[in-house]
């Protein structure tokens, strides 16, 4: 099975799978001259943080001349159910992973060729037992963590196949608690979480016996980031996202917004050894000069 098909097929098993049980409001397909703009918010046990994705389509929707069109969060969870809440007219557009855009036009999604956060998604830090910290903090090469240690990753993430074949010992669970929890276990070694997600992620998983930590001094980096995609009943969205975020990074608001949200925590990883991963495809129709997060925006 090729890599794609692969990508594909862990895909499609969640984007058909029966609803999660989580609650949330039943939406219907748009109705024709409804202004409003449906997008999946973020994971319901972060809500109340903020949102950049949100915040920055509202921003780009001000831009182009649509500051009247209101903008919905919707109640959400996994990627691949966002694409099915688009592929079934639910939602509008979403903030998903710039994989192979074939993977999506399956789906009849379209993307907005702009990197959301300008490879954010692709800076990881390593989260380790906190009695295991010495070990990770000893190691000088990428290769003497993917040889020695066993990393824990979703077994439906669309790269986790890539993952496996770029030389890291992979061991998978159907979710990010699982994870934590084979994490604290000691059935894996470390995972690699997003410079965003950390924080939160440790607060949530915290355990006074078993503590865990973020190996200081060290990130992951490779090309990974999130695009708008738009659903097939609204296709004239992806022109003025578009234009509405161009402009607002012409203008410096986008600039100005990413700070707010990201400043610090770049501005704490700064000096960090960074290990770029060898072999991480460049996304496709995407240029590696708008994954420059870690060049230009603070660290």
């Amino acid at each position: 099975m090729t890599e794609r098909r692969r990508l594909l097929a862990g895909l499609g098993a969640w984007a058909f799978a029966a609803p999660a049980a989580w609650s949330r409001t039943t939406h219907t397909p748009e109705t024709q001259g409804d202004a409003t703009v449906r997008m999946p918010g973020p994971p319901v046990h972060v809500e109340r943080q903020t949102f950049f994705q949100g915040e920055l389509a509202r921003l780009a929707l001000d831009k182009a001349g649509h500051a009247a069109d209101p903008l919905r969060l919707l109640s959400t969870q996994t990627w691949p159910r966002q694409v099915r809440e688009l592929r079934d007219g639910h939602a509008d557009v979403a903030p998903l992973p710039a994989l192979d855009p074939a993977l999506y036009a399956e789906f009849s999604l379209t993307r907005v060729d702009f990197p959301l956060r300008r490879g954010l998604l692709g800076v990881r830090q390593l989260v380790v037992r906190a009695d295991r910290l010495p070990e990770f903090t000893a190691l000088t090469h990428l290769s003497d963590l993917q040889q020695r240690h066993r990393l824990g990753y979703g077994q439906d993430w669309g790269d986790m196949p890539l993952m496996a074949q770029l030389g890291f010992q992979v061991v998978t669970a159907r979710s990010t608690d699982l994870l934590y929890a084979g994490l604290r276990q000691g059935s894996l070694d470390f995972l690699s979480r997003g410079l965003n997600e950390t924080p939160s992620e440790l607060l949530r998983f915290s355990d006074p016996q078993v503590p865990l930590a973020v190996v200081p001094g060290v990130l992951l980096f490779y090309p990974l980031d999130d695009c708008f995609f738009v659903g097939p009943h609204r296709p004239q969205l992806r022109a003025v996202l578009m234009e509405g975020l161009q402009r607002a990074r012409r203008d410096g608001s986008y600039r100005r917004l990413f700070q707010r949200h990201f400043g610090a925590s770049l501005a704490a990883v700064r000096g960090s050894r960074v290990w770029q991963l060898p072999g991480y495809p460049q996304p496709p129709g995407l240029s590696l000069r708008d994954y420059d997060v870690l060049t230009r925006w603070g660290a």
